[in-house]
């Protein structure tokens, strides 16, 4: 029973997280549940992409393991699963009604990761039981990390009418590079010698702290570019205008819409 709660609290407690950053119009608790259990679709997608395009074969054809090890953080690891996330997220939510600001791009995108990072997660607890607290601390937000970069693209790609073509393409690039260089990170440490696996531990968690940053930021633009955000101070101002004068009131609406 523990085993499967640690595999599956990790991704739990960062959907709740996402819903709460979504302050001002959050989503409905169904499709957030749709949109996880979803996601978990997305595990059987690319064991299948690995399959159909042989992607396991192709870290044999490098020479070298610090090469083939990064091969296959990219080729086995990063490209068919962020692919097939997105497949579930576009199919899903592109044109659900639902997905009516920005910020909604990052909390389903999220879910579809924590979907994916559940099933992978129970997979590796249940196989090997000493990995729980790494993978609790690192795998899981990791994917939720992932799912933020894909998001945030997702919805620009949705929302604004500049920079089509490079939204749709960083959708998958920026969770692809940051997937395959955090795995890759890990791999070659593996291999490495003792030396280069103590600099690349420095830099695995110096990568971690940077790409923590970079979402939280992500999740910053766009909460407070939500339409619904000028909504409620618009509302919150006109409750404090209840007691002012009327010439009052029309000045602080020109002031409040001109901003």
């Amino acid at each position: 029973m523990w085993k499967l709660l640690v595999a599956v609290v990790p991704a739990v407690v960062l959907i709740v997280y996402i819903m709460i950053r979504d302050k001002y119009e959050r989503e409905p608790i169904r499709k957030i549940l749709l949109t996880f259990f979803a996601g978990m679709l997305a595990v059987p997608l690319d064991l299948s992409l690995i399959a159909i395009f042989d992607l396991d074969y192709l870290p044999l054809m490098c020479d070298g393991a610090v090469s083939a090890q990064i091969a296959t953080a990219f080729f086995s690891a990063a490209i068919p699963e962020e692919f097939s996330k997105f497949v579930i997220l576009f199919l899903l939510i592109w044109w659900s009604k639902d997905f009516n600001e920005r910020m909604d791009g990052i909390v389903y995108a999220v879910c579809v990761s924590m979907g994916f990072a559940t099933v992978e997660n129970v997979m590796y607890v249940f196989n090997d039981p000493s990995c729980a607290w790494g993978r609790a601390l690192f795998a899981v937000p990791g994917h939720f990390l992932f799912g933020v970069l894909m998001g945030f693209f997702f919805s620009l790609a949705k929302f604004s009418v500049k920079h089509k073509f490079r939204n749709w393409t960083m959708t998958l690039l920026a969770p692809i590079l940051a997937h395959g260089i955090y795995d890759a990170i890990l791999m070659v440490a593996d291999v490495a010698t003792e030396g280069w696996a103590a600099l690349l531990t420095i830099a695995f968690y110096v990568f971690i702290f940077v790409l923590w940053r970079i979402c939280l930021n992500k999740i910053s633009e766009h909460v407070e570019t939500s339409p619904f955000s000028y909504w409620r101070k618009y509302r919150d101002k006109q409750q404090k205008m209840k007691d002012i004068s009327d010439d009052q009131k029309i000045d602080n609406m020109k002031d409040f819409f001109d901003r």
